[in-house]
């Protein structure tokens, strides 16, 4: 709906060109007169889109006004440069690295790569956010760090440095320092645009506004949008006296005042303005609402959380029974994360739906943490941060220790001496050769000597794997493949026991039909089924399909569409989008060389090698061998000899392993070098014995062991596999066999990783299956009654909303279809799913992870592999602004730094006391700035809702006095002690 604007957002949005200080309230319309402002810049003033800059400080916030623009300027808005501050530095560096004084390349480091480094540093684990905090403090506020916190700092940074890193606060200062040393770079990027437009201005930094100043340097059409009463992230160095620089700097006497709340009740919004009555007041303003309420603003006292949390499940039910609102119209907001998490629990367990939205960054996923470390080292498999944060993802803390505790572990805290590339993978990294060490060392068949050869594994396989994929959607399916600590992908784990969908002829079809309806961009239709349309149409969004209308009669022409009805069963429908998106899986190498040594005895630290096999392979063809045997200069074992059939004088007349050499790694080239369980004996061996002569340093493994282990539980021995693949062994045990051998059996796991790729993929889809199998109700074959059984928890779980959106779209398109309880019966019951939404289970998180992940790398266009890589680590590290996405039909619990923008019906602001807000040490010794802020932080709170509004208190919280509560006293709320039951 577009809304006329008021008389002061007109002067907002039609101010002469120059610099413009906007000062709104909330529920003002800040974001609205900013699009409208570009609107009028683009469509009344004549200015070219590509000449407008719009900046703001969430991915989320900047992903609305690329909306809203698109709205209203359509294709014209995509030519407007718009995005995070961080992200135009990030790019600005990018374009002038060398100038920035940066290598090419250089990453950014994300949060966990952050706090890996500290470890490296000695920072204990509880120390490493605060410490982070300080140092962004330091940089962007002159923050005086302690002597200890200096030395930490500045070997923090020779880390970064020395893996060609930045972190988040460098790619402002860093951006900023070039346009303040290099004038002409400066001048160059300022040209660009001849509109500057900044919103959530308050949120600006010391170090944010020298950059933006500069950037509108040229022509100082700078508009600046914003509240000093909405400032709250002191501790990111926003200042609301940032507004009154920006005024005394560019000579504005009084701001335009965005004076009328068009948000909230004038009882709730009277209510919060006295909250502010004691923060001083920078600018002269007179905000107002207008809108009645029958509720007025309450404040209820209790004696604990307990009966806090008992009163608030109670008063849910009941305004939600009187009001008939969703419960996506309902805010619960605190200040701490530890309340949320508390209360998650008992709205779970009471079987009210509710999303805990914490606001957190991307790597905060464990699945997406996994994914993100194992590119770091595909990116740079010399990084040795990056392999131990990849470990960190695989290995328990208390065996991680151990790993810590080995040589040549520990490390010392001095910054790391620069040495080459080769250098650093001659040996994979102080972690890994730690590893490596501690894995030899204990009892062979221990379970936890078996991880750690699974990372060795892990890690030199994601070495090779840029040779076998040119995208990055295909990459991450593979890396997802493997294990994630408890995450599991249900369907890989039965694999074995699931139809490959390329088998189902139906399926194939149906395939064929929709891919050829997305190329032409058409409709995809499915006609009205007793409401099982509404769960294959939902299947097919989360699939990633558009073009999805209710039914026929919405599209304009038959001919522009393509049906789906005839459809036999949901299980095909299905398998067909397993089908289409496995279209990238199959990932074999097309060339690489299969290698065996047969050797004196079976000490990896000692053997010589007798005997060197090899076999070219290129397109699925050996198309070359490579053989010799090899003077290890010590006798063979005797039962060495006994199976491999050499003795000492076979090898009378043999050449040494170096004069071998150079003829087997010429025989090599660039291919990947191949072997099965080779980690363990045959790598190291050749790395031993290479060590020090060309082109040792630049070879790339890649182990089958752990693709075989996880296909199948038979006998992982590269003879038995051969034996039940049909393939012949020839002489086992002699290196050229044994290589040949490998080469075919190597093909063979690949073809049955595609198959099991293909049975596994679109994980994130269960819960649709489960829904559609629930509705569909027919004669179940073993099959669909398994995946019944998986899909089913996940559709009644607490990261799906499958049952939401039935609920919603049935009652949208009045499709005569079984209610959301006959549902729910159908699928388990109304306990089973109380239970499964009370407790955090990873196994039901996995799918909602990967649908998370897939939406970050979808549409990715870059030219290369690497360059998709970089992007999507980017992605990752800039998400610490991610911002919050509400659920629409749960209760959101939300603390209140995270509500800016949100607006709900009903908002309930729990533990408004002094210990939580503004805090037990800044009420106890009065610390003048932060209490103003909490009163600020308190305000943002209460002027998120729009009809009612509550606020409590309890005497005790988790045991202890909660303190006072000065805020409630300050606005003159009467508190009224609340009976539970």
């Amino acid at each position: 709906m577009d809304f006329a604007p008021l008389p002061q957002q007109r002067r907002a949005i039609e101010a002469s060109p120059g610099p413009v200080l906007v000062v709104a309230g909330p529920g003002a319309g800040k974001t609205f007169c900013l699009i409208a402002r570009i609107t009028h810049l683009v469509d009344t003033l004549g200015v070219a889109p590509e000449r407008i800059c719009a900046v703001t400080f969430t991915n989320r916030a900047a992903e609305e006004i690329a909306l809203r623009l698109k709205h209203t300027l359509r294709d014209r808005a995509d030519a407007i440069t718009r995005g995070t501050i961080h992200a135009l530095c990030l790019a600005l560096l990018r374009d002038h690295a060398e100038a920035a004084g940066l290598r090419q390349g250089f990453g950014v480091a994300d949060e966990q790569y952050q706090k890996v480094i500290l470890s490296r540093l000695h920072v204990p684990l509880e120390q490493r956010g605060a410490l982070l905090n300080r140092f962004s403090r330091h940089r962007v506020q002159d923050y005086r760090l302690t002597p200890e916190d200096a030395r930490l700092y500045r070997e923090y940074a020779v880390w970064l440095a020395h893996r060609n890193m930045l972190d988040f606060d460098d790619l402002v200062a860093k951006a900023e320092q070039l346009l303040r040393t290099r004038s002409d770079i400066a001048d160059a990027i300022a040209a660009r645009w001849d509109h500057l437009l900044v919103d959530e201005f308050q949120d600006v930094n010391a170090v944010q506004y020298d950059l933006l100043r500069r950037l509108a340097a040229p022509h100082d059409n700078l508009f600046a949008v914003g509240d000093d009463e909405q400032s709250i992230f002191a501790w990111a160095g926003a200042d609301p006296y940032v507004l009154v620089r920006f005024g005394r700097d560019y000579g504005i006497e009084r701001p335009i005042i965005l004076d009328k709340n068009r948000r909230c009740s004038r009882q709730i919004f009277e209510t919060a303005r006295r909250v502010l009555a004691q923060n001083p007041q920078l600018f002269e303003k007179q905000l107002s609402a207008d809108q009645e309420s029958p509720y007025e603003v309450g404040a209820l006292a209790f004696r604990d959380e307990a009966e806090e949390a008992a009163w608030l499940l109670e008063d849910l039910r009941s305004d939600r029974t009187a009001s008939g609102l969703g419960w996506g119209e309902y805010a619960v907001l605190y200040r701490k994360h530890k309340l949320g998490e508390y209360l998650e629990g008992r709205l779970l367990r009471a079987g009210i739906p509710c999303r805990l939205a914490r606001g957190r960054s991307l790597v905060e996923d464990d699945v997406i943490k996994y994914v993100i470390a194992a590119l770091r080292i595909v990116r740079d498999p010399d990084d040795q941060v990056a392999i131990e944060a990849f470990a960190r993802c695989v290995l328990s803390p208390h065996f991680l220790q151990e790993v810590l505790a080995s040589p040549p572990f520990p490390l010392s805290s001095s910054p790391p001496v620069r040495r080459s590339a080769n250098a650093e993978r001659r040996d994979g990294g102080d972690f890994l050769a730690a590893v490596r060490t501690l894995a030899r060392r204990r009892p062979q068949q221990d379970p936890d000597t078996k991880k750690l050869w699974r990372l060795v594994y892990q890690v030199e396989n994601l070495r090779a794997l840029p040779r076998s994929h040119r995208a990055l959607a295909p990459l991450v399916d593979e890396i997802l493949s493997q294990s994630v600590g408890p995450y599991r992908n249900a369907l890989e784990e039965r694999h074995d026991e699931l139809t490959d969908p390329a088998e189902i002829p139906e399926a194939v079809r149906l395939a064929a039909r929709l891919d050829a309806a997305i190329v032409a961009e058409r409709d995809i239709v499915i006609e009205s089924q007793g409401g099982l349309e509404i769960a294959l149409r939902g299947m097919l969004m989360a699939a990633g399909l558009r073009h999805l209308p209710t039914s026929r009669t919405s599209t304009t022409s038959t001919t522009s569409t393509t049906s789906i009805t005839s459809v036999t069963s949901a299980l095909t429908v299905f398998k067909a989008l397993q089908l289409l998106h496995s279209k990238e899986l199959d990932t074999a190498l097309e060339r690489y060389v299969t290698f065996d040594f047969e050797t004196t005895d079976n000490d990896v630290a000692t053997c010589g090698v007798v005997e060197i096999g090899a076999a070219r392979v290129v397109k699925g063809e050996i198309v070359d061998r490579f053989h010799t045997l090899v003077q290890p200069y010590q006798p063979i074992s005797s039962r060495a000899s006994a199976i491999h059939g050499y003795t000492d004088g076979d090898l009378r007349d043999a050449r040494s392993f170096a004069q071998v050499w150079p003829e087997f790694r010429a025989f090599v080239g660039d291919d990947v070098l191949i072997a099965h369980n080779g980690q363990r004996f045959d790598v190291p061996v050749l790395r031993r014995l290479a060590a020090g002569l060309e082109g040792v340093d630049t070879l790339v493994f890649y182990d089958t062991y752990p693709l075989a282990r996880s296909l199948s539980q038979d006998s992982p021995r590269q003879e038995d596999i051969a034996r039940r693949f049909g393939i012949d062994v020839g002489r086992a045990h002699h290196a050229l066999d044994d290589a040949v051998t490998l080469a075919r059996v190597y093909l063979e796991l690949e073809r049955r990783r595609a198959i099991r790729a293909r049975k596994a993929v679109l994980v994130n889809l269960l819960d649709y299956l489960g829904l559609a199998l629930a509705l569909e109700q027919q004669a179940g074959n073993e099959e669909r009654d398994l995946l019944f059984q998986l899909a089913k928890f996940y559709t009644l779980g607490r990261y799906s909303e499958a049952l939401e959106f039935y609920e919603m779209e049935r009652e949208r398109t009045g499709t005569a279809a079984p209610s959301v309880e006959a549902v729910i019966e159908r699928l388990g019951g109304r306990a089973l799913m109380t239970r499964l939404r009370a407790e955090p289970d990873p196994a039901q998180r996995y799918p909602a992870a990967v649908a998370r992940l897939r939406a970050l790398i979808e549409g990715d266009s870059s030219a290369t592999l690497s360059d998709g890589i970089d992007r999507l680590l980017e992605r990752v590290a800039l998400s610490t602004s991610e911002g919050i996405e509400v659920a629409p039909d749960r209760v959101n619990l939300l603390t209140l730094h995270s509500t800016k923008g949100l607006e709900f019906s009903r908002v309930y602001i729990l533990g408004v006391e002094d210990y939580q807000i503004p805090g037990y040490r800044e009420s106890t010794e009065k610390r003048q700035a932060e209490i103003e802020e909490a009163r600020r932080l308190l305000y943002v709170g209460m002027t998120r809702a729009r009809e009612r509004l509550v606020l409590t208190r309890v005497e005790r919280r988790s045991g202890m006095e909660a303190g006072g509560s000065t805020f409630l006293e300050e606005i003159g709320l009467e508190v009224h002690a609340a009976a539970v039951d």
